[in-house]
């Protein structure tokens, strides 16, 4: 399965002619730098503060994806905000930013602390305005017919594609512009919102909803008197689910911002486990029941999740990570660890300082 961000016309693919754009058939950094006009900090735009020649070599920047820093390239737009690590800051590829004041790319290998930056007062703003004013121009691949043998339900609903071989249950949903690989079996009542990839010989089971807006809220900006009002991100990215993999029943799944959340090959997720906006899941990881990880985290390949623990946002977890029931993970860790508690440490400091305590209250009880 192919793991795409969001791609934008490129100069040499059709598109309709919509009034305000710089060119009819691709984006510039000048149409981003306008979308952002209402959230620009004082001085933004200028070759000071962006780092640019101005707003004429704006307009001869093309762009073709928007991504996460981390996944930047040389034709990206990416948007960076505080919570981004350093070493990203400095490997990452953009070719043009979007940052609140305080915040600077690194320096380093990549061209990121080299490219125009816009300054916003509001990143989530700026981010939710670009979002939505590009919608219509995101490049989706274009629908097919469903291919043969497929078994669907009375009161099922199948807006997207079915490879082929696929069973979709009773009261089933699966929307516009997703695709379902062969041999997949979507339960009962399950949702599969726009945009959504399902590799083949997958298991989705009852109730489970997968690509829904994940819980993004930004507050509007500029504030309309003393009441701030939260409003929803947009999440146009969707979710990308590898092969063999399976969905327990009431599991939740996410869809992305800039890129899809992704459960790589072979992943298995008991019911009722949170997948948040933003994650990546490596090959083979298994989620017991009431886990969860916050948004875009990324963790490598074969983690273990015990029953009712949780990973917090933005961290990274190397290949081979076990985190033990009802621990909260909150710093990274690196391949191999195994983890337990609240503050999750590594295991053998946890049993000891669970020793420790427990030596410390029969010494109070004599």
């Amino acid at each position: 399965m192919r793991f795409a961000a969001l791609r934008l016309p490129a100069a040499n693919q059709a598109a309709d002619a919509e009034p305000g754009w710089s060119a009819p058939d691709s984006i510039s950094a000048a149409d981003i730098l306008r979308i952002c006009s209402p959230f620009l900090a004082p001085g933004s735009g200028s070759p000071e503060s962006s780092h640019s020649a101005g707003l004429q070599d704006l307009s001869r920047l093309r762009l073709s994806a928007i991504d996460p820093p981390d996944l930047s390239g040389p034709d990206s737009l990416t948007f960076l905000g505080p919570r981004v690590p350093l070493r990203v800051r400095a490997s990452m590829r953009a070719a043009l930013v979007v940052a609140e004041p305080a915040i600077e790319p690194g320096s380093g290998p990549g061209n990121g602390s080299s490219a125009p930056v816009i300054r916003v007062h509001s990143l989530p703003a700026a981010m939710a305005a670009v979002l939505t004013a590009l919608e219509s121009r995101i490049l989706r691949e274009a629908p097919y017919a469903s291919g043969s043998g497929n078994r669907i339900a009375p009161g099922a609903v199948v807006e997207g594609c079915l490879e082929g071989d696929v069973t979709v249950g009773a009261g089933a949903y699966i929307g516009k512009g997703s695709f379902i690989g062969s041999g997949t079996v979507i339960g009962p009542n399950a949702v599969i919102q726009e945009h959504c990839r399902i590799g083949r010989n997958c298991v989705v089971q009852a109730g489970a909803v997968i690509g829904c807006a994940g819980f993004g809220f930004y507050p509007r900006f500029p504030m309309a008197g003393n009441r701030p009002e939260l409003l929803a991100m947009p999440h146009p990215a969707g979710v990308e689910i590898g092969d063999d993999c399976w969905i327990g029943a009431q599991t939740v799944i996410a869809a992305g911002v800039l890129h899809p959340t992704i459960l790589g090959r072979g992943c298995k997720l008991d019911s009722h486990v949170q997948i948040a906006h933003n994650v990546r899941l490596g090959d083979g990881c298994l989620l017991a029941s009431q886990s969860g990880i916050a948004g875009s985290t990324v963790a490598g390949h074969r983690l273990r999740m015990g029953g009712a623990s949780s990973v917090d946002g933005h961290l990274r977890l190397g290949d081979d990570v076990s985190v033990a029931a009802c621990s909260g993970v909150t710093k990274d860790f690196p391949d191999g660890a195994t983890v337990a508690g609240f503050p999750a440490m590594p295991i053998r400091e946890w049993r000891r300082q669970w020793i420790k305590a427990k030596r410390s209250e029969g010494t109070r009880e004599d």
